[in-house]
């Protein structure tokens, strides 16, 4: 399977987008259209143009003075990933707590209001389809970035002020890759793409570069593999190198200070759903439910890789061990995707009246969450509650839930597949 929709996220984060079908649980089970396919083909292509580096900012770099740049100092440094793990971890106040020192030193008020965002984002992340914290990450993310250049008017070449315009830049598209708003994701994509090939240019040996670049190098050779389309435009399209790639996220993985999770994240994507190294990619994902064991994501995605590979014990185990961890009333979206999936374990099993009682619990969360009856689970599991409904010869009931599938979201292929149902 083409994962099209995760290559349009990881192109416009960083030159990438983030996530795709594994973000949140927003297109669990989705197939794409051919129509569709063709268009994000098109804009594959247009991205990896519009965000290959036009090399200005490279080609006047100069030697630079490196003292006093925190992203440098082996202190700041190790306190920084202490405090990403404690983000990543969901320990937001004890990240600030660490960091305050250096905060309070007035080198850092750039880092200081890219940090008040990565809570928002993680609120983003518990619910995807929920559009509730948007304008105010952006709202930082630009205050971030503005900050940057408040401190590079006065030293240019300043390292701590460029890598956070580019975290913010990439986030930025990244968000709006994630809400299909294109053109914004394209026009951050490229700044930040840009700003970590000056910044590798001028500080060759900073790791917190490796991340982005690394996935602009394995993504855009994966490109020019895969997509003939891709091939007929070669003269216009970098051609990247897929080793590089992956020898610079390993380095990002280990070294840097802000994207070490973010690298083992698609160091395990990539081999999973690219190079077919299963076992590999198991190490990396399990790795993260391990070090972050109160990140509701990292075990939701490692549920989702379980039962996408067939390995349905082990998705069964941990989807238990996840409901009896998290409650409802706290995590109303966990527990719709919790729920969905082990109601599906039990429907491919055919124990329809274990899958009805569960896809039933599922809807029961509707009032708790934004969006209602037109959210992809919801969806899904209404239809699926239509099949079993038909199977068991309750065909009044399968039609009504058929139509309410039809009427939720006419865009998803979830009421394409219901229109057909109810044609039959």
């Amino acid at each position: 399977m083409l994962h099209y929709e995760a290559e349009v996220r990881i192109i416009s984060f960083f030159a990438t987008g983030r996530y795709g079908n594994y973000e949140a649980g927003r297109y669990f089970f989705m197939i794409p259209s051919s129509n569709l396919l063709t268009a994000r083909i098109t804009l594959l292509i247009l991205m990896a143009i519009l965000l290959h580096p036009n090399g200005s900012d490279a080609q006047q770099a100069s030697a630079p003075d490196i003292e006093g740049h925190l992203i440098e100092d082996a202190r700041f440094v190790a306190d920084v990933q202490k405090a990403i793990d404690l983000v990543y971890n969901q320990e937001f106040e004890a990240s600030v707590e660490l960091l305050n020192p250096w905060f309070e030193t007035g080198k850092a008020e750039p880092i200081r209001i890219f940090w008040d965002g990565l809570p928002i984002w993680w609120d983003i992340l518990a619910d995807l389809e929920s559009e509730e914290f948007d304008e105010a990450f952006i709202t930082i993310m630009e205050q971030a970035d503005r900050a940057g250049d408040v401190v590079l008017r006065r030293d240019r070449r300043n390292l701590d002020a460029m890598v956070i315009k580019a975290l913010a830049n990439g986030f930025l598209a990244r968000l709006h890759a994630n809400r299909t708003n294109w053109y914004k994701s394209l026009s951050h994509g490229r700044q930040a793409i840009n700003l970590l090939f000056a910044i590798e240019q001028l500080y060759p040996d900073v790791p917190d570069v490796q991340f982005g670049l690394g996935l602009y190098k394995y993504f855009t050779a994966h490109l020019n593999d895969e997509y003939r389309l891709v091939r007929a435009f070669s003269w216009m399209v970098p051609s990247g190198d897929k080793d590089e790639g992956l020898e610079r996220l390993t380095v990002a993985a280990e070294q840097s200070a802000f994207m070490r999770p973010e690298a083992t994240y698609f160091l395990g994507h990539i081999y999973l759903h690219y190079e077919q190294e299963s076992e590999l990619a198991e190490r990396y994902l399990t790795g993260l439910v391990t070090d972050y064991p109160h990140n509701a994501f990292f075990s939701r995605l490692m549920l989702r890789t379980y039962y996408q590979q067939r390995q349905y014990g082990k998705a069964m185990m941990l989807n238990d061990s996840l409901i009896e961890r998290f409650e409802p009333e706290n995590h109303a979206p966990t527990m719709e995707e919790l729920l969905t999936m082990r109601g599906m374990l039990h429907y491919r099993d055919r124990d329809y009246d274990r899958a009805e009682e569960l896809f039933e619990k599922v809807m029961a969360l509707r009032p708790e969450l934004q969006k209602g009856e037109a959210r992809h689970q919801q969806m899904f599991t209404r239809y699926h509650l239509g099949l079993i409904y038909s199977r068991t010869g309750r065909e009044a009931e399968s039609r009504r839930m058929f139509r309410s599938v039809r009427d939720a979201d006419k865009n998803s292929p979830l009421s394409d597949r219901a229109r057909r149902m109810l044609r039959d």
